[in-house]
C-alpha cells in the first residue's frame, strides 16, 4: 500500500511513500509505549508548556501550513487559515484550563491516562480532526500514534516538523504512514490503551467493531446529521443563505453526512429561483484563493461517485436546477449542483454528499418534515426556518435531534463551520480511566 499526494486543482501527484515496514512500525511502537510511560507522570506545568508552544508554533507558521494544507486538500486558502487558527486556540485553551478539568478530589478517585493512543483521521480539514483529539489526549497524560488519510501523504511529513519545532518529546506524537491492515494489529497489540476516530459513520462502526473485539475503549467523532427545514413563512434571504453556507461553501471540501433541505410548498419556488440564482454566481477557484469560489474536491474518486448519485437521482425524476455536469479543464473540480424532487430518492434524501450538491425536497407539511427525519441519526443539527417562533418551536419540538435551533444565524461570508464550536470539544476525562484507592483502616 502506498500514500500518494495529489494536487486536487489538477490531479497530479506531488508526493508518494510506502507504508511502513513491519520493523519500522515496531520501532515506532516502542518509542511510543516508552514516551506514554514518561509523560504519565509529567506534571501539569510540563503538559502545558508544551501546549503552549505548539500553539506558538501554529500562530506563527499560520500563512506557510495554510498553504501546504490548502495545496494538498484542494480546501480554499481561507478555510486553511481558519483551521490553523482553530488548532492554536484549542492548543492554548487546554494549556489554560486542562489542569483544573482533572481535579484531584480528596476522595482519591484520580482521572488517569489510557498510555498509550491510535488515533485515526478521515476526511478533509486534517490539521483539526488532529488536534481536536490530539490536545486533549496530550493534556490527559497520553502518547498518540495518529494515522491520516492514505491521500494527505505530505501531511504526515507537516506533523512530523509541527512536532519537532514545538519541541514534543521522541516518541510522544508519532505521524505513521501504515495500512488499514497494520492499523488492525496496532488495535490488537496490548500496548495500545485506547483508539480514536474522526471521520464518517462508516469507518466509526468499524472502529468501534475493531476495538469492541479487543475491548477497549474508542472516543468518536462522527459526522453529524444536518437538516434545514424552511416553512412557508421563512424569511427567504437568511435560510437561502443558510443553506448556501452548509450544502456547499464548507461540505464541498467537507465529509459525507445525512441531512438535506426540506421545504414546504408556499416557499419553494422562490427559494429555489433564489438558491440557483446564488449558485451560479460561484465558480471554480484555486485552492489558494481567498475570495468566494469553489475549490476541487479532495479525491478524483469522490467526484465520480458524487456524479453517479446525481444520475441516479436524475433517473428517478430528480430536476437538476444548475450544475450536474464534470467540468472540462483540469483537476477534481465540479460545479455548484441544485437537484430538487417530490420524492427522498429525487433528491438524494437522506444522504448530503461531500462536495457542492445539494438536493432540495418538496414536503407537504410539518408532519412529513418530522418523519422523514425520524429516520436520521439523533445526534444531529436541525436548522428550523419559519416567521413564527412559537410554530418553530413546536416543530423543533418534535424532531428527533440534538441539537434543534430556530433561525439561527447563518454564516456570512467565509465562515469557520459549526463542528468546531468550543462546547463540542471532547471531554478531557474520555482520553483518561478512572482509578478508586480505598484505605481501610
Amino acid at each position: 500500500m502506498t500514500f500518494v499526494s495529489f494536487e486536487p486543482s489538477n490531479g497530479r501527484i506531488k508526493a508518494h511513500h510506502a507504508c511502513l515496514g513491519a520493523d519500522s512500525l515496531e520501532r515506532h511502537l516502542v518509542r511510543a509505549d516508552e514516551a506514554a510511560s514518561e509523560w504519565q507522570q509529567a506534571p501539569f506545568a510540563t503538559r502545558t508548556a508544551l501546549l503552549f508552544r505548539l500553539a506558538s508554533v501554529l500562530s506563527s507558521q499560520r500563512d506557510s501550513l495554510a498553504r501546504e494544507l490548502s495545496l494538498e486538500t484542494g480546501t480554499l486558502l481561507t478555510d486553511c487559515l481558519l483551521e490553523v487558527e482553530r488548532c492554536a486556540e484549542e492548543c492554548a485553551h487546554f494549556a489554560a484550563h486542562g489542569q483544573a478539568m482533572l481535579p484531584l478530589t480528596y476522595s482519591q478517585i484520580r482521572q488517569l491516562p489510557l498510555g498509550l493512543m491510535l488515533v485515526l483521521t478521515a476526511g478533509p480539514a486534517p490539521m483539526w480532526q488532529c488536534f481536536r483529539l490530539l490536545v486533549p489526549a496530550l493534556m490527559a497524560g497520553n502518547s498518540l500514534l495518529l494515522k491520516p488519510a492514505e491521500h494527505l501523504s505530505r501531511f504526515v511529513d507537516l506533523l512530523e516538523r509541527l512536532m519537532t519545532e514545538a519541541e514534543v518529546p521522541e516518541g510522544l506524537v508519532t505521524p505513521l504512514r501504515i495500512s488499514k491492515e497494520q492499523v488492525a494489529g496496532l488495535v490488537a497489540d496490548p500496548r495500545i490503551g485506547g483508539l480514536a476516530y474522526s471521520g464518517e459513520r462508516q469507518g466509526g462502526a468499524a472502529m468501534a467493531s475493531l476495538a469492541g473485539g479487543h475491548l477497549k475503549p474508542v472516543r468518536l467523532d462522527l459526522a453529524r446529521a444536518d437538516v434545514q427545514l424552511i416553512l412557508d413563512d421563512a424569511e427567504l434571504e437568511p435560510a437561502v443563505e443558510s443553506v448556501l453556507n452548509s450544502c456547499v461553501r464548507y461540505r464541498a471540501s467537507w465529509r459525507q453526512s445525512e441531512g438535506g433541505v426540506l421545504i414546504t410548498p408556499g416557499l419553494a419556488d422562490a427559494f429555489l429561483e433564489r438558491l440557483t440564482a446564488r449558485l451560479a454566481e460561484l465558480g471554480p477557484g484555486q485552492p489558494n484563493d481567498t475570495w468566494e469560489e469553489l475549490g476541487p474536491l479532495a479525491k478524483s474518486g469522490q467526484r465520480e461517485w458524487l456524479e453517479r448519485q446525481l444520475r441516479e437521482a436524475e433517473r428517478r425524476g430528480g430536476r437538476i436546477r444548475c450544475g450536474g455536469f464534470l467540468p472540462d479543464e483540469e483537476g477534481w473540480y465540479y460545479p455548484p449542483t441544485l437537484i430538487e424532487g417530490d420524492d427522498p430518492a429525487m433528491t438524494l434524501f437522506p444522504v448530503w454528499p461531500a462536495g457542492p450538491l445539494c438536493g432540495v425536497l418538496r414536503v407537504p407539511d410539518e408532519a412529513a418534515m418530522v418523519a422523514l427525519c425520524r429516520s436520521l441519526s439523533p445526534d444531529g443539527i436541525a436548522s428550523v426556518w419559519t416567521q413564527d417562533r412559537a410554530r418553530g418551536e413546536l416543530l423543533a419540538r418534535d424532531l428527533p435531534f440534538d441539537l434543534c435551533r430556530v433561525n439561527p444565524d447563518p454564516y456570512h461570508g467565509r465562515h469557520w463551520p459549526p463542528f468546531s464550536d468550543p462546547s463540542h470539544r471532547p471531554a478531557l476525562k474520555e482520553f483518561c480511566r478512572t482509578k478508586t484507592v480505598l484505605v481501610s483502616a
